[in-house]
């Protein structure tokens, strides 16, 4: 990242999280990595360009334009050259809406449900129409003020912009734009991701798919950013931490996603999350 790109973060409410990134973002910066979030993101690009692959499919975003991502996308971001940005993003917890006593199923579940790598992206023509950007400008002006009286406003503000997105959700079709996206990695993506728990390998997939196992493996790369076997370790860490965070034990949730050996499933974890699984779940332990 650029010196002069700066990132002001406003996490005072537990269920919501309010960053700020501004300045110029130049090519030669670092470039994030493939990775997920445990929340529900969604990010305003109030200037400049980017553009993003989650799941495999590409995303250009202009000025104004809205991404949303699951909790459980594999995503990273992009750029095509230097610009100036400004960006607000927020970071919603699934438990925001049980302080209003809310079925959470009602907006969040709508959103953060929906199929992985699509309609992820909300036009800013689209996105001004519906009031979405004014409540994200909102929201930001609410976090910086951190108050405890502006603390329940950007609560009761988020679930208004929750209510209009999962409205419009209903109809993506018309609203939302399309990916750039590869047939073939898409079939692969979604075959892992229903079967992460068997022995997915370079030889079962080019078996199912009638590529060559060079082809696919190459193919996969480029479109995603990462390889098969660095894919399906993400995905089983994600689902691992889910099973964590609903009281399984680390060993029986490491079983469960598809790891048959403890000691490699520690070092990946370890390398990935930079913390053990039993740090983990002290942390879930401090956060209730």
């Amino acid at each position: 990242m650029s010196s002069n790109y700066k990132k002001d973060c406003y996490d005072n409410n537990p269920y919501v999280k309010v960053h700020y990134s501004h300045g110029l973002r130049e090519m030669g910066a670092t470039l994030e990595f493939v990775h997920y979030d445990k929340d529900l993101i969604i990010e305003f690009y109030r200037k400049g360009v980017a553009s993003i692959r989650i799941e495999g499919n590409l995303y250009d975003i202009n000025e104004g334009d809205i991404i949303l991502l699951n909790p459980d996308e594999l995503h990273v971001s992009e750029r095509k050259d230097s610009c100036y940005m400004e960006k607000i993003v927020l970071h919603i917890s699934e438990g925001l809406l049980g302080q209003f006593g809310a079925d959470r199923l009602v907006f969040y579940e709508k959103i953060a449900r929906k199929a992985k790598g699509k309609g992820n992206l909300i036009p800013s023509d689209v996105a001004k129409k519906l009031g979405i950007t004014k409540k994200l400008n909102e929201c930001l002006e609410l976090a910086r003020e951190n108050t405890p009286e502006s603390d329940v406003l950007l609560s009761c503000k988020t679930v208004e912009l929750l209510a209009k997105i999962s409205s419009l959700i209903e109809n993506a079709d018309d609203i939302i734009a399309e990916a750039l996206s590869n047939k073939t990695v898409n079939k692969i993506i979604d075959y892992i991701n229903r079967h992460y728990t068997e022995n997915v390998t370079l030889d079962s997939l080019a078996e199912r798919f009638h590529f060559s196992k060079y082809y696919i493996s190459h193919l996969f790369k480029d479109v995603v950013r990462i390889s098969v076997g660095d894919y399906l370790i993400a995905r089983r860490l994600y689902v691992c931490n889910n099973l964590i965070r609903g009281g399984r034990s680390v060993k029986e949730a490491a079983f469960t996603v598809g790891f048959t050996n403890y000691s490699n499933f520690f070092r990946l974890y370890k390398k990935h999350f930079k913390i053990t699984p039993q740090q983990f779940k002290e942390q879930i332990k401090t956060e209730a």
